[in-house]
């Protein structure tokens, strides 16, 4: 077996954590092994990456979302708030409302912060172009 198809030992590792916590794996890492995949070569295991990457980006979007709302509705700011100490205060505790849910629903590991240039990826929609040339590649 080629050593180079398998994936590394911290991968497999993080991967078997997160599916034994139940927690989301992060997007940023699924779509690193699905680009690796594709210099491989490795079609099939792209669009599985890919799709994942994809799923897990769009659930901690509306997670994040989801959050900001209810720790809104919690954490109201008051606009008769005549002194700073109450307007910190509330601004604070909303903050820490929101990182409290967040972790609670997509799990530590898929809080930590992901490059500026993943992202952009994400936004310009770059997952879908690999998806595209990995289903017409696994079609043939």
């Amino acid at each position: 077996m080629d050593v180079n198809v398998l994936p590394p030992l911290g991968v497999v590792l993080l991967a078997l954590i997160l599916q034994i916590t139940g927690a989301l794996e992060p997007f940023d890492l699924l779509y690193d092994n699905g680009v690796e995949a594709f210099s491989r070569g490795d079609y099939a295991s792209v669009v599985r990456y890919m799709e994942e990457a994809l799923a897990s980006f769009s659930r901690v979007r509306q997670t994040k979302i989801r959050c900001r709302l209810k720790c809104e509705d919690q954490h109201r700011i008051d606009s008769n708030i005549n002194t700073d100490l109450f307007f910190f205060d509330s601004v604070l505790r909303r903050a820490a409302c929101l990182n409290a849910c967040i972790e609670e629903r997509v799990g530590t590991a898929s809080m930590h912060a992901v490059s500026e240039d993943v992202i952009q990826d994400f936004h310009r929609r770059i997952p879908y172009n690999y998806l595209q040339l990995a289903y017409r590649k696994v079609e043939k």
